[in-house]
């Protein structure tokens, strides 16, 4: 009986062996599963910043061409300003000489019309 019971022992053994075994392939097709998961995930999540780093570098670029197109205006701006300021001093200029001029015929006892 010593034989039957060694038997019966080893054959549990191997019951609880291959029922173990089981479970662990099991639990490896779950992981395996999972890292595949994981796998994709980081697949999407590395396209998305890759388009987000593009769309970045896009926004970057337009934004220096931006800041570099309205320096030009304002410069344009700036010298259109300058350049009306300067007529408008001399048009005051020639309109203080002539009223100078006209106030001096007036004291000179002229009537303005000369």
């Amino acid at each position: 009986m010593d034989v039957e019971k060694t038997i019966e022992f080893i054959l549990e053994q191997q019951a609880h062996a291959a029922a173990t075994q089981a479970k662990l392939a099991e639990d490896l097709a779950r992981l395996e599963e999972s890292f595949a998961r994981l796998e994709e995930s980081f697949a999407r999540r590395e396209k998305l910043a890759d388009r987000t780093d593009r769309r970045l570098d896009r926004a970057i670029r337009l934004a220096v061409r931006e800041a570099r197109n309205e320096r030009q205006r304002r410069q344009e701006l700036d010298a259109r300003l300058t350049a009306a300021q300067a007529r408008h001093d001399e048009r005051l200029d020639k309109l203080a000489e002539n009223v100078n001029a006209f106030i001096e015929s007036m004291r000179r006892g002229g009537n303005g019309s000369q």
